[in-house]
């Protein structure tokens, strides 16, 4: 089945005066201004969907009129060739009239109603960039600009590659703010690298902890796991919420949200007390067995029934499926992690596969084979590319942000974490932010961080429109060119490669640039050398990483529309530990400090912290707030705020904030379907609103919801700024209690 969508549906089916009532922040001076198109001849073009939070993973083939892409359908030769609601309505995006097509400057000063902004030139705005950033630098150091960036996550090799020349080791992301790096993070504690995966073809049981992915990654993951279950695979799914996934799990360990690390171990203790363990592979490769024996027996079955409430003879039966092996985990991006002891819960979990010896083994969880120099995370560069033993020195870790807010976290990762920004700004530790796709609406709380950049000497922001939340009071927005209209980067899939973006790309729309570009050139400008930033072409930038493969863009380009294997991938191999090809020093073991598996983390115990994945009590309801909030949910139509302002198909599907709620708990507070309600939290000095959606999704005592909605309805208000994960430095996003009521019975407290 092909899917098609063209220009004129889009255009149709919405209207200019439609499309623009959508959108709550728009400047008088963004005004679209119609692109001069020449040519009649289609051609056909090839680009990536970035819709989605993750890395862009779904093909696009597009069809073109000399400038304009009239039509879209699905990339057929691409491995994840089908496009869900929110692919579908890119189109609607590159087109909608409020687009940012013209670099804008303040006029007026910071803290006006009005920010007075006014259309500059591109020449004008990169030296404005450079004098700041380099007066700043100048003055009080290099440290004392933050480079960051959000979404889209493409550009961040080269910002990260402007930060480090620019000689500024604050380098965050999106992914070291919220997003998914601290279940990473948790798997580096204990295993040297990131190691949990998904199920191969001779994996007999795969264990599933906190990911939807049916709603998050609605094609490649859920169509793999029905064909995973078709086959005979046994399904373990630890999931607080009876999601689509769950629906198909053997064994569905449902816990009271927070309690994860609760149920983890008492499936640890399992394993130990009836010898489920692999004690060979125990004595030689791993260390703090003994620790993790003597801890684990207080969570008995009973124990983690009472708190958890899962029930025991549930705790047992998955402890004995996944040791009936070989057995494969799948750990969660977003959900656990966002706990006060997320990171620390996520650890003991991935602590299962090391106890049963799943390690890297046929069928088991494996260590990827990536070819020489690549990186994992934020695909399609190298540690060439951004110096990253620069930012991994002592030095430079040293003068980071984060290294009294999150020291685990700075000694491990060489991304900052940016979650102390407005401290920081108080402190004098940051004067200058420099944000390719910052949306401040991320954060906890988010006038705090708006507070934050009105008081910074210097900031700038790229984007695809002007939003007001993040750039109201910012001195530069600059407009960045969508997926349709850029080249860079290249990208891996598996183990097949693209040219990631487009064959031929149609010219960006006013003056828009891709944000490589951008980066780039101001990287020239900040530092004077132009040869280092490739001259600010991305497409030099991306061949300085494949030519080092014996490729080029050009080469990978000439093979589309096919999606070919990486030639210059390493060979899959299997217990890669005990070859010596996973340490740096090419002997046996792991990246860990003790070059073992660690139980017990040296890290977090010469930071202080336990080195054991130990359980903290979550938060408990109380009287006044008695239901557990899940903020920042999915939905497969939405991506929280990214894909509401600017696709209204997709707001058509959902117009404003809706929560999930157990139909016990809706009955108890004479709630239906569709009410209007408000919920509640100590947190926040106002109320948010909602629509409430009556739903056995959820478990009695929790509400689920999404964050990035704008005015009363934006839940990140509702989470404090302070329980922040200790590992990891991630808010406690899905540990605040809360009540909800219906709209016209409003408490006085409120």
């Amino acid at each position: 089945m092909t899917i098609s969508v063209s220009r004129r549906a889009v255009l149709k089916g919405t209207g200019a005066g439609f499309a623009a009532s959508l959108f709550m922040h728009t400047a008088p001076t963004l005004a679209a201004e119609t692109q001069t198109h020449s040519g009649d001849n289609e051609w056909t073009g090839y680009t990536i969907c970035d819709s989605c939070n993750h890395m862009p993973m779904c093909g696009i083939t597009f069809h073109a009129k000399g400038n304009t892409v009239i039509r879209i359908e699905n990339w057929k030769e691409h491995p994840n060739h089908f496009l869900c609601s929110k692919g579908i309505a890119t189109l609607q995006r590159l087109y909608n009239p409020n687009r940012l097509l013209y670099p804008l400057k303040r006029t007026n000063p910071k803290g006006s109603e009005d920010p007075g902004w006014v259309r500059i030139s591109w020449d004008e705005a990169i030296k404005m960039i450079a004098a700041n950033l380099n007066a700043v630098k100048a003055k009080y150091g290099a440290d004392r600009v933050l480079f960051y960036c959000g979404d889209p996550k493409e550009p961040r090799p080269p910002v990260m590659r402007l930060a480090r020349y620019f000689e500024s080791p604050n380098y965050g992301c999106e992914s070291s703010v919220a997003c998914n790096l601290a279940y990473v993070h948790a798997e580096e504690l204990s295993y040297g690298q990131e190691i949990a995966g998904g199920p191969s073809p001779k994996t007999k049981c795969v264990m599933i902890v906190g990911k939807n992915g049916s709603w998050a990654s609605p094609h490649g993951f859920f169509r793999n796991l029905l064909a995973q279950k078709a086959r005979g695979i046994k399904l373990i799914v630890s999931d607080i919420r009876r999601t689509k996934v769950a629906e198909q799990a053997d064994i569905h360990l449902q816990p009271k949200p927070g309690t994860d690390g609760a149920l983890a171990w008492g499936m640890i203790r399992v394993l130990v007390k009836e010898g489920l363990v692999n004690q060979p592979f125990i004595d030689q490769w791993c260390t703090g067995y003994e620790e993790l024996v003597q801890y684990a027996e207080k969570f008995t079955p009973d124990y983690v029934e009472k708190e958890t409430g899962v029930k025991a003879e549930d705790v047992i039966a998955a402890a004995r499926m996944f040791a009936d092996g070989p057995s494969a985990m799948m750990l969660p991006g977003q959900s656990i992690p966002h706990q006060h002891n997320g990171c620390n819960n996520v650890r003991a979990y991935s602590l299962l596969m090391a106890l049963t010896g799943n390690v890297d083994n046929v069928g088991g969880s494996s260590f990827d084979d990536w070819p020489k120099d690549y990186i994992r995370w934020d695909e399609g560069y190298t540690r060439t590319f951004i110096d990253q033993q620069w930012f991994n020195q002592p030095e430079q870790k040293a003068k980071r942000i984060d290294r009294e807010f999150a020291p685990i976290w700075n000694e491990m990762q060489v991304l900052c974490s940016p979650n102390a920004l407005p401290e920081m700004v108080k402190a004098g530790r940051i004067k200058a932010f420099a944000g390719f796709g910052a949306n401040l609406l991320i954060w906890p709380d988010p006038a705090e961080y708006q507070e934050a950049v009105r008081n910074l000497d210097f900031s700038f922001a790229t984007d695809y429109f002007y939003r007001d939340e993040t750039h109201h009071d910012m001195d530069l927005v600059l407009p960045a060119a969508m997926n349709y209209e850029r080249y860079a980067p290249f990208g891996v899939h598996g183990r097949k490669a693209s040219a990631r973006k487009l064959r031929k790309p149609v010219k960006p729309l006013g003056e828009c640039w891709e944000d490589w570009k951008i980066a780039l050139t101001i990287g020239a400008a900040v530092t004077g050398d132009s040869d280092r930033f490739f001259g600010g072409d991305p497409v030099k930038a991306c061949d300085s990483m494949l030519n080092d493969w014996g490729t080029s863009y050009a080469e990978r380009q000439a093979m589309l529309p096919n999606v070919n294997v990486c030639e210059w991938f390493p060979a899959p191999q299997k217990g890669k530990f005990a070859k010596g090809l996973l340490r740096f020093d090419d002997k046996p073991g792991f990246r860990t400090p003790s070059g073992k598996i660690e139980f017990f983390s040296s890290i977090q115990a010469k930071h202080g912290q336990p080195g054991l994945p130990v359980y903290v009590e979550p938060p408990k309801p109380t009287k006044d707030y008695p239901l557990k909030l899940i903020n920042g949910t999915r939905r497969p139509y939405i991506t929280h705020s990214k894909t509401r302002g600017d696709q209204p198909y997709l707001l058509e599907l959902e117009p404003e904030s809706v929560i999930n709620m157990h139909p016990k708990d809706a009955q108890d507070r004479g709630l239906k379907e569709g009410d209007r309600v408000w919920m509640i939290s100590p947190y926040a000095a106002s109320k948010v609103r909602a629509r409430v959606r009556v739903t056995i999704l959820c478990q009695p005592g929790m509400v689920d919801a999404q964050y990035g909605w704008r005015g009363d309805q934006e839940t990140q208000v509702m989470i404090p700024r302070k329980n922040w994960d200790p590992i990891s430095g991630y808010p406690c996003c899905n540990d605040v209690c809360i009540e909800v009521v219906k709209a016209d019975e409003e408490k006085k407290s409120a």
